[in-house]
């Protein structure tokens, strides 16, 4: 191997470590910013699923057996029909008040918004991994990076926005 071919390969391997060494940089403020909050959305995202589908589930339930119990004497008519009623009117209040369906689909739609943005931001790290010109290369995952920064924040900052906006003191009624 001439001496030319061998400061070539030697600049070549330089920049290859560079471009790998910018990549772990850039991986980590990935995982700090982005997969955080993912993992933040699949950790919290249950609960409001949970609560809106068994208080929907009980809602139901209890609501259709009111008419079975009128039809009762006893126990059943003076203490768990309007213990069944005051169950109903709580839960519903409750879901109205908490709105826990659109807690669940902001959680859900903003999990797989930021799935979706790992993904890209994958698929330009992987062109740019296959870039000849490895300067160009670190341009290019930079560039990624700060745009799955960007377009992150601006996907939870909006679903933080409209979560407040959901969860609003019932107004009270004026005499």
């Amino acid at each position: 191997m001439d001496r030319n071919q061998q400061m070539s390969d030697l600049v070549e391997h330089d920049a290859e470590a560079r471009f790998e060494s910018v990549l772990v940089e850039l991986t980590r403020i990935k995982d700090d910013f982005v997969v955080r909050k993912l993992n933040w959305y699949k950790e919290h995202g249950w609960r409001p699923r949970w609560l809106f589908r068994v208080s929907g589930v009980l809602i139901i339930l209890l609501s259709i057996s009111i008419p079975f119990l009128t039809t009762l004497e006893g126990v059943w008519k003076t203490v768990v029909l309007p213990a069944f009623a005051l169950v109903v009117a709580g839960l519903t209040g409750l879901t109205s008040f908490f709105r826990w369906e659109s807690d669940w689909k902001g959680f859900r739609q903003t999990q797989f918004a930021l799935e979706y943005l790992l993904a890209e931001w994958e698929l330009k790290i992987l062109a740019a991994r296959h870039q000849a010109d490895k300067q160009q290369a670190i341009a290019m995952a930079v560039e990624a990076t700060q745009q799955l920064i960007a377009s992150s924040h601006k996907m939870t900052s909006s679903e933080v926005e409209e979560f407040f906006k959901r969860v609003q003191i019932p107004p009270t009624q004026q005499r």
